[in-house]
């Protein structure tokens, strides 16, 4: 393919050869398809955290998150920030949004929401983002800051993709125009996480360590505390990774659910029917009136699940996913790949491809991923690739989707959406697959029966 800076060599295979492909690309000569080096550069604010890490460093920094994530009392501590921030937070927000009947854009509310959500989590401080009052922030404070700040680099990530590398590095030299607002979005950022490092290394010395009164189930603490070897920096990537994936990819995920389902009524309406089965089990326990629910209750919401993989095969939060080969290799299609060459494979489009997925490929349709005897059907995860597949598999899968679920079915039990008419959806190309001008709607409390 020809273009203003010269060829750029493409191929294109059968939707057949695709599970073969990213197989081969994603599992069975995994360690030949790293990153890459020009990946890093464009990630540099990720530092060496486990995004931008490959080989070994990548395998010691997976294991390491992996422990510090998927516990039992992590998921309980999960569980925990999600009740109280709804509650207390996004619940409120709402509430102020149906009883002024104004326009909101709801990416930018739930945007918002799970970075104070994922600070809680990983950093045990919430930061503010999205308060109660309104969402007319003031950014004049650090911690309100960081929000933008975030959605700044990301901008600056974007550009980087699409102008030739020695623009944007000379931009960079210059500190002028994108690089210029990314430089100090990442100074933002790393003055805010490195004062929380601070801080929480001034508390632990003072009470002595984790005891059962005082926060231990945040990432940084036991980061500190099992990783005592380990430089601030170190430290600050680790976080730093966590929170930017964690933000982002549960809030677009979700944005993208709320309008599939309110622009499918009938979808809502199971979706209502089946919550209103766990709800009726409720009647005779103290906690009829909670808003949220437990996860036992999450696993009895089936459908919900289902319409929730079928938006993640629809509008992937990662559009994308691209590698770069370490050694010349020859792909099972005969395709020969020489050393260097870099790999791009949209996610987006396999979720969409007729030879998968059917005739309805297009179709928003829950029911696809449902047995006949009522249970999820299994999925080959080199078909539907938003966590990744193989050994690079989103470490953190099973919380991504206890969120979303958490949040899905409570914000629909006690929320009804209008959209406004007029406002068109449309994605934006992006590195996560946002909403180009949001998702403007109204709001209204739904009645609880």
């Amino acid at each position: 393919m020809r273009t203003l800076f010269g060829d750029i060599p493409i191929a294109l295979w059968q939707a057949s050869s695709l599970h073969d492909f990213t197989t081969r690309l994603l599992n069975t000569n995994f360690t030949n398809y790293e990153k890459g080096r020009d990946f890093k550069a464009i990630m540099d604010a990720y530092g060496d955290g486990i995004i931008n890490s490959d080989g070994e460093s990548w395998k010691l920094k997976r294991q390491l998150v992996h422990s510090l994530i998927n516990t039992k009392e992590f998921e309980d501590h999960v569980m925990k920030v999600m009740a109280v921030k709804l509650e207390h937070t996004l619940f409120r927000v709402l509430d102020d949004c149906a009883s002024s009947s104004e326009v909101v854009d709801i990416q930018d509310v739930l945007k918002r929401f799970m970075f104070d959500n994922i600070c809680l989590l990983v950093l045990g401080f919430d930061p503010g983002y999205l308060r109660p009052a309104g969402l007319l922030l003031s950014t004049t404070t650090p911690t309100l800051l960081c929000g933008k700040a975030f959605d700044d680099l990301k901008e600056a990530v974007v550009y980087r993709h699409i102008v030739p590398k020695f623009l944007w590095r000379i931009q960079k030299r210059l500190d002028v125009g994108v690089e210029k607002k990314a430089s100090r979005s990442r100074q933002i950022l790393d003055d805010f996480i490195y004062a929380r490092i601070e801080t929480r290394k001034q508390e632990l010395v003072k009470l002595g360590g984790i005891n059962d009164d005082n926060n231990a189930n945040d990432v940084l603490t036991r980061l500190l505390v099992t990783g005592q070897d380990k430089s601030d920096k170190f430290v600050r990537d680790t976080v730093f990774s966590l929170i930017g994936a964690g933000r982002d990819l549960i809030s677009s995920a979700l944005t993208w659910f709320l309008w599939l389902v309110v622009t499918h009524p009938t979808v809502e309406g199971r979706i209502l029917h089946e919550i209103k089965l766990v709800m009726d089990v409720r009647r005779d326990d103290d906690d009829q009136d909670r808003l949220f629910f437990t996860k036992d209750e999450l696993n009895k919401l089936v459908y919900l699940h289902a319409a929730i993989w079928e938006t993640l095969r629809l509008y992937p939060p990662a559009p994308f996913e691209h590698k770069c080969a370490v050694e010349a290799d020859v792909l099972p299609s005969g395709h020969g790949v020489p050393k260097g060459t870099k790999i791009l494979f949209s996610i987006y489009s396999m979720g969409r491809m007729e030879e998968i997925w059917g005739e309805d490929c297009t179709e928003f349709k829950p029911e696809r991923w449902i047995s006949e005897k009522g249970n999820i059907i299994h999925v080959p995860s080199y078909k539907l690739m938003a966590f990744l597949a193989g050994p690079r598999t989103c470490t953190g899968k099973a919380i991504a989707f206890l969120q979303l679920k958490s949040m899905a079915s409570a914000i629909l039990w006690n929320y009804k959406f209008d959209m406004v008419e007029g406002h068109v959806v449309k994605p934006t190309p992006a590195m996560i697959l946002l909403m180009k001008d949001g998702l403007k709607m109204r709001v209204s409390k739904r009645s609880l029966v």
